[in-house]
């Protein structure tokens, strides 16, 4: 049998004596207590469960297995308390509590499952539904059991219910069962009751953790939270909301389903951002639980989020062609044209909304939002607060650029090395359906939502893989030079074919809303080198259009800058797409993700790799936090341990997959 629930390898065999140290600015004391008194607290109020936690979720064979290793002496892992001076919102135990105690309570941050499983037994009657939970003892096998409706009658399987409470009389409970005092297993059979008596006065360790540092305890609860889904601050913050506005959860699901409905659904963490800045809080939205913070406050700055938001959604929608949340780069793009539009009643001025479309396109090709988000957007809720005019918007584009001049044209050479996971992927997506163009077998205006399964967008391989990876580099014949926009009907119809076969059946018109060039010499095996330069210098003006970039000039070469960190997500998921996460993949996983690392200037930085949203967490050290891409968390710990550089770093170079050795771009 296993010790059961616990992530923290603390048990009561670890410790015998109080030990306290400091952590990360709380303290920290670690003392043995006895089970029974814990159970006590629970059931007394003077443990609570803070609203971040998730409901009780332990089976009845849960239950009996932590009784069987309380039995047997196994360790079952360590309480984790928090103390503090904060008003910390707590939910209804799935226990019955006495009144809230007169004294602040202690908050169970890890141990819930096994403190409440223990309640339950000891005191049958706490449990809130009712509903007992009927756990026995086999006094002939040493075995707990959640017994039958036929098991429920033997006489020699023992309630622990019963075997719990003060002065029960062993003998007696033997006697009623049919036991003689003159049978031969009588004494072994009353020691083993005894044993199960003296779960109670087992001692388990408990750790309390002393903090007024709300954000730092959301870290620690999340970290602990690592099995299943981990849970961020933005949950600790819509639990904290809930707690103080009665119909705050409610209200707040209901405009997430609507948000969902329409296609644009958003994360907790940008939506949570944008109404703090609506409550004049800042962007970091760890403050929205702070004390000033009341109910009417809280309505208020959702309410104000909610139309905000509807500003926002119809204007991507609308004057940016971006049909759903999944295409943009960053869920945080849509934060500052909510707050311009909110501040302007949802109007703007003549020239304005071509000026904004511009800055949402460029927000979303350099990946503005990949790291400092919350600096970036204080910095930008100030601006619309200060500043007017065509004067607001440069300055906005201009930060939006990020190491490029506001008005620098892309080249074709911008393009080399990028693949379908790349912001500028999104972006010519979005410009094929602004520019409606038609698929290549039915010629019908391409859909992003079609209600026929076989209009489904997809993107193909102009050269097929099949045809050119055994020739060429993969990072050749899998740019998004190489990529087109088609239904599933084209990519069936296309098959492995080479265009200078396909495309001979495709109308000029069909190709060029595409960008595929004219000259038919080029679509042979032999010139797809030629191929893609062309396609790239076609597709890097579409771009710079998109952008309100002037066409590059063929004379003049870039200078060389470090690849922006790229907001990075497949937009299309047809079953004949590339498949993002392979087996392979599956098999270096966690349950924190893969695991990867990085050295530089001599040290060594640990992180955790999730494939399917290319989020890179770094638990401790420097640069640590959560970021949407690879490069933005090597910009991180290149800022951290070198600040006087410049950090812009390729993230699938700069971090390396601990399990193989590999860089992780072998994992893409």
């Amino acid at each position: 049998m296993v010790s059961l629930g616990s992530s923290w390898p603390f048990s009561a065999v670890d410790s015998v004596c109080v030990a306290e140290h400091t952590q990360a600015g709380g303290s920290m004391g670690l003392a043995n207590q006895k089970i029974a008194s814990q159970i006590e607290d629970l059931l007394q109020g003077k443990v609570v469960i803070p609203s971040i936690q998730r409901d009780f979720v332990w089976m009845r064979p849960d239950v009996r297995d932590l009784f069987d290793s309380l039995y047997r002496g196994y360790p079952v892992g360590a309480l984790l308390l928090w103390k503090t001076n904060l008003t910390v919102p707590f939910k209804t135990a799935a226990v019955v509590q006495a009144d809230k105690s007169a004294h602040q309570p202690l908050y169970l941050l890890d141990g819930q499952q096994r403190l409440t499983s223990l309640a339950w037994v000891y005191r049958p009657e706490s449990k809130a539904d009712g509903r007992l939970i009927d756990l026995r003892f086999d006094v002939r096998t040493e075995e707990f059991v959640n017994p039958s409706a036929i098991q429920s009658k033997d006489p020699l399987l023992f309630r622990v219910s019963t075997l719990l409470q003060e002065n029960v009389q062993y003998h007696e409970v033997l006697k009623e069962a049919g036991v003689d005092y003159s049978a031969p297993q009588f004494g072994a059979w009353m020691q083993r009751l005894q044993k199960v008596y003296d779960i109670r006065k087992q001692e388990i360790a408990v750790i309390t953790y002393e903090s007024d540092d709300y954000e730092e305890v959301a870290e620690l609860f999340a970290r602990l939270n690592k099995g299943g889904r981990r849970l961020s601050k933005g949950d600790l913050v819509y639990s904290a909301i809930a707690a103080r506005w009665s119909d705050g959860l409610d209200t707040m699901d209901a405009f997430h389903q609507e948000l969902q409905d329409s296609n644009f659904a958003l994360n907790r963490e940008a939506v949570l951002r944008l109404t703090s800045l609506l409550a004049g809080t800042g962007a970091h939205h760890i403050k929205l639980i702070g004390a000033d913070m009341d109910e009417a406050a809280l309505k208020e700055a959702w309410h104000a989020t909610e139309r905000a938001l509807r500003f926002a959604i119809d204007f991507l929608k609308g004057e940016c062609a971006i049909p759903r949340s999944e295409v943009l780069s960053s869920p945080n793009v849509t934060i500052v044209p909510a707050l311009l539009l909110h501040h302007r009643d949802g109007k703007l001025r003549p020239g304005e909304a071509q000026l904004l479309r511009r800055w949402v396109y460029t927000a979303m090709a350099f990946s503005h939002y990949s790291l400092q988000v919350e600096g970036k957007l204080d910095s930008e809720a100030r601006l619309i607060k200060s500043r007017e005019g065509e004067g607001l918007f440069a300055e906005l584009i201009r930060r939006a650029s990020g190491t490029r001049s506001r008005d620098s044209a892309l080249h074709p050479r911008d393009l080399e090395q990028k693949y379908s996971t790349h912001p500028f992927f999104k972006l010519l997506y979005i410009a094929a359906l602004r520019g409606t163009a038609r698929d290549w077998a039915t010629n019908i205006a391409i859909s992003d939502q079609p209600m026929n399964s076989g209009a489904k967008i997809e993107f193909h391989h102009v050269f097929p893989r099949a045809r050119v990876q055994g020739t060429y580099a993969k990072e050749e014949w899998n740019s998004l030079a190489n990529l087109a926009f088609v239904t599933g009907q084209t990519n069936k119809m296309i098959s492995s074919g080479l265009p200078v076969d396909y495309m001979a059946g495709i109308a000029p018109e069909r190709l060029a809303e595409q960008w595929i060039p004219g000259d038919p010499e080029l679509r042979s095996l032999d010139r797809f080198p030629d191929f893609l330069a062309a396609r790239r210098s076609l597709l890097a003006n579409v771009l710079n259009e998109l952008l309100g970039l002037p066409s590059y000039d063929a004379q003049v070469i870039p200078r060389d800058i470090d690849e922006l960190p790229g907001d990075e997500q497949l937009i299309v998921e047809g079953p004949t797409a590339p498949t993002l996460v392979g087996a392979e993949v599956q098999e270096l996983r966690t349950k924190r993700g893969v695991e990867i690392h990085a050295v530089y200037e001599g040290q060594r930085v640990d992180a955790y790799y999730d494939p399917l949203s290319r989020v890179v967490r770094i638990p401790s050290g420097p640069g640590r936090g959560e970021y949407e891409t690879p490069s933005g968390a090597a910009v991180a710990v290149v800022h951290a341990l070198n600040p006087h550089v410049n950090p812009n770093r390729n993230g699938w170079n700069f971090w390396t997959v601990t399990a193989t050795g590999r860089l992780l771009q072998s994992i893409r």
